[in-house]
């Protein structure tokens, strides 16, 4: 262990050997965007040491609906590591800088995300990603500060006063945020907001643009384009019941990862033969998972399914037949 690597004041030993090739993302799906806010981040990337803006993003929206996605796949484009911090109400400044550690009978320190971020940062580019942040007390967030601004360095109090100096410039941040009534949250102040930069409201992409989504789930699950609509549909209805404040009892909407799980689900289900696929795999894979806490909101919830997808086949030509008798039967009681 080098004379660096062993702190003066505390002697407590640190081991900094890190391989941050490990922290790299593999196998990220694509991320489709809302509008353009992917292609936004990467050119201020792209330009940071000309313009010298500090590459500082927050992403807010209902859950699931692809923030951390984003933060992902960016890393994963970028083929840079992706070192992450989860917000939680009880986290504390040791669990970002770092605390003493038992190891082989010897104190070590170990290293923080937020110390191992900076590191990275020496090296090369790296993508901080702060995980629901506005969950994270005030107290526990002022350590923050010194990291994410032009200073771009912490200060270990844990080791003698060690200052980690990292390259502010290479420090990619990414900080998501929930937004909605159903969310306990700390209210973010100016400091803050200004510390994380540019800010971009992403939703369910289904509500910005059905094909989409709908393109999304038919490609990343066994089942055809025209169920997948239907489905995409059907967790809109559900998605806009939670948006609409005039009493409705479904207070958050279907992230896009169990809409997927409902379309893998729904066709296991044909597979198997049992009836109705699609409205028992809504059952199973989203509306009993996801709305076990609130009776009202999952019986609500089950009506929206069973009313728009009730007998709905899951094989291709089949689910074509079936819309086409649906609208056939909808045309007729319309001209009755």
């Amino acid at each position: 262990m080098s004379d660096e690597q062993r702190d003066v004041i505390t002697g407590m030993p640190v081991d900094r050997e890190y391989d941050f090739e490990e922290y790299h993302q593999t196998d990220v799906p694509r991320y489709v965007q809302n509008e353009d806010e992917l292609d936004r981040m990467l050119a201020d990337i792209r330009m940071r040491r000309k313009t010298g803006k500090l590459p500082r993003f927050l992403l807010g929206g209902p859950t699931g609906c692809g923030k951390t996605h984003c933060a992902r796949y960016l890393a994963s484009h970028l083929d840079i590591p992706l070192i992450t911090i989860q917000g939680k109400y009880s986290l504390h400044e040791a669990d970002l800088l770092g605390s003493p550690v038992l190891v082989d009978d010897r104190t070590m320190w170990n290293d923080g995300p937020l110390t191992r971020a900076l590191l990275a940062s020496r090296e090369g580019p790296v993508v901080l990603l702060l995980d629901e942040v506005n969950r994270v007390r005030p107290e526990a967030k002022g350590v923050l500060f010194s990291a994410l601004d032009d200073r771009g360095r912490v200060e270990l109090d844990g080791r003698g006063g060690e200052i980690v100096q990292g390259d502010p410039q290479n420090l990619i941040v990414i900080a998501t945020v929930n937004q909605g009534p159903e969310y306990v949250t700390e209210r973010l102040d100016r400091a803050e907001r200004r510390r994380f930069g540019n800010k971009f409201s992403i939703t369910y992409l289904g509500l910005i643009d059905v094909e989409k989504e709908a393109r999304l789930v038919s490609d990343q699950t066994p089942v055809s384009l025209p169920l997948a609509t239907e489905i995409v549909k059907t967790a809109n209805d559900i998605r806009t019941q939670a948006n609409d404040e005039n009493g409705s009892a479904i207070n958050a909407g279907v992230p896009t990862a169990m809409v997927l799980s409902w379309a893998r689900t729904a066709f296991a289900y044909q597979d198997a033969g049992l009836d109705d696929p699609a409205v028992e795999a809504a059952r199973d894979a989203v509306l009993h998972p996801f709305y076990d806490e609130s009776r009202a909101a999952r019986e609500q919830a089950v009506e929206i399914v069973k009313d728009r997808l009730s007998g709905i086949p899951v094989g291709r030509d089949a689910v074509e037949d079936w819309l086409a008798d649906e609208r056939r039967a909808v045309k007729g009681n319309g001209s009755a």
